[in-house]
């Protein structure tokens, strides 16, 4: 696993007209079956927007409170430990950072 965190680029998410903070992606690998990156989200950090997530496993970093807002308008809050991990079935939504530190989370995405 060490292979997928060794090299790594990166991008930042760009949001045009919009001036919330984004996050800072680092993408480690991707191909045709995976891409692993970490997110780096400061306070009040908001995804670009809504996005389709695939199926993914999850590891938590730090501890962090993070909002997620769905197409349909439902809001959901998710706490996060260090250390943890989760799997997350394919999703469309929008997260944000509402805790008060860094909220970092590295994701193996599935393709």
């Amino acid at each position: 696993m060490l292979v997928f965190f060794s090299k790594a680029a990166t991008a930042q998410q760009e949001v045009k007209g919009e001036k919330t903070n984004v996050p800072t992606i680092t993408v480690f690998v991707q191909n045709d079956r995976v891409k692993v990156y970490e997110g780096r989200f400061k306070p009040g950090d908001k995804s670009a927007g809504m996005a389709n997530r695939p199926a993914r496993i999850e590891f938590a970093i730090t501890d962090g409170q993070m909002r997620n807002y769905y197409p349909d308008g439902k809001t959901e809050e998710v706490m996060w430990k260090a250390g943890e991990v989760k799997w997350s079935e394919p999703a469309t939504y929008q997260q944000e950072n509402i805790g008060k530190t860094e909220f970092r989370i590295r994701v193996v995405q599935l393709k």
